[in-house]
């Protein structure tokens, strides 16, 4: 058995009437996807929950042969099981303004765009905001398409996606298209350097 820390990751959604709701989840190095932090808490496996900005599930797992030998390539570690970053995240019909309010307050690059069922649709970049923009205006008409990254892909791929695409970040989603997180380029080269220094 290995312990293991699951970090909790939350998806904030910003709705356009100004309401918020929020989803916890964990990327379980057991299944290999991520589930409610609430299931992953009161599975059998679980240890403890920690508290406050690093939040995380600790959990007692067993694991593979192929799984104790380092992946100081990347090529079989997930890039959900290196998420530490969480989403935020808005409804189309949300005013600009409150976009750009959000990505301040945030500090962040980009903002994800969802439906109604929390899946992807979009992504609103800073850079958008260079240039003067009615503040009314739904992000709707401000969003492009993302790069999605699905939390199965294994880190170093993706490391080569955001390459291939000019970004430094992505968002993760899962089976459904609901984010899980944020990946950002800088985060899976200090994890490449760690398990190469391991």
């Amino acid at each position: 058995m290995t312990r293991v820390a699951h970090p909790i990751l939350r998806l904030e959604v910003l709705r356009s009437d100004g309401t918020r709701d929020e989803q916890r989840r964990v990327f379980c190095r057991l299944q290999r996807q991520s589930v409610d932090a609430d299931a992953c808490h009161a599975c059998g496996h679980c240890d403890l929950v920690t508290r406050g900005p690093d939040a995380a599930i600790v959990c007692s797992i067993p694991r593979t042969r192929e799984e104790l030998t380092s992946d100081t390539t990347g090529d079989r570690t997930e890039v959900g099981a290196v998420l530490r970053r969480s989403v935020v995240a808005v409804d189309p019909a949300t005013p600009i303004g409150d976009v750009l309010a959000v990505i301040h307050a945030e500090d962040r690059r980009s903002v994800a765009v969802v439906d109604a069922a929390r899946s992807l649709v979009g992504v609103v970049h800073e850079v958008l905001f260079v240039e003067p923009r009615d503040p009314t205006e739904d992000v709707s008409q401000a969003m492009s398409s993302a790069l999605a990254l699905h939390e199965s892909t294994p880190l170093r791929r993706a490391l080569r996606l955001l390459a291939s695409a000019h970004l430094r970040e992505a968002t993760v989603v899962d089976d459904a298209g609901v984010p899980l997180g944020i990946f950002r380029d800088v985060d899976g080269l200090r994890w490449l350097s760690a398990a190469r220094r391991r």
